[in-house]
């Protein structure tokens, strides 16, 4: 298939996104670099948190999940991202976590002011290796119309 524009999209389509893993070394890596509180980058501190163990980051899980959304997508004509909207973090996400991310679009609409384009809603679900949701969030991206001929 070639390049998807905002005409090809279809309102509540999902995607098939590839699992996301973390491990331990992994989650305190990206901690240290990223988000250093204690409970991300600190073994011995995570252990005397309310965690008990070190935990991904909102950050590291959401980038992470992004990854395997924009591979599942395929070849969108997007023009830019307009906004990450309404994170949520349920649970936490822990060493030897398996993540399945849920995602569709939603929202679609063609711009008013500049018709060659259109926002495209993706709302993403990613539930844990027992089903339980661990994230909520959704994207809104900009994205090109099908050229005229």
């Amino acid at each position: 298939m070639g390049k998807r524009y905002w005409e090809d999209l279809t309102e509540g389509e999902r995607f098939t996104c590839g699992p996301v893993a973390f491990d331990r070394e992994g989650i305190v890596a990206f901690g240290k670099e990223f988000d250093p509180w204690p409970f991300h980058a600190d073994e011995a501190a995570a252990a005397r948190s309310i965690f008990g163990d070190v935990i991904a980051s909102a950050l590291h899980t959401m980038s992470a999940c992004t990854r395997v959304v924009v591979d599942a997508i395929g070849e969108i004509a997007v023009l830019s991202g307009l906004s990450i909207d309404e994170v949520r973090t349920p649970l936490p996400v822990r060493p030897g976590d398996v993540l399945t991310v849920e995602a569709r679009w939603d929202g679609l609409r063609r711009s008013r002011s500049k018709p060659d384009r259109g926002i495209a809603g993706v709302k993403c679900r990613v539930v844990n290796q027992r089903g339980e949701t661990v994230m909520e969030y959704g994207y809104r991206y900009l994205v090109a119309c099908r050229p005229s001929v």
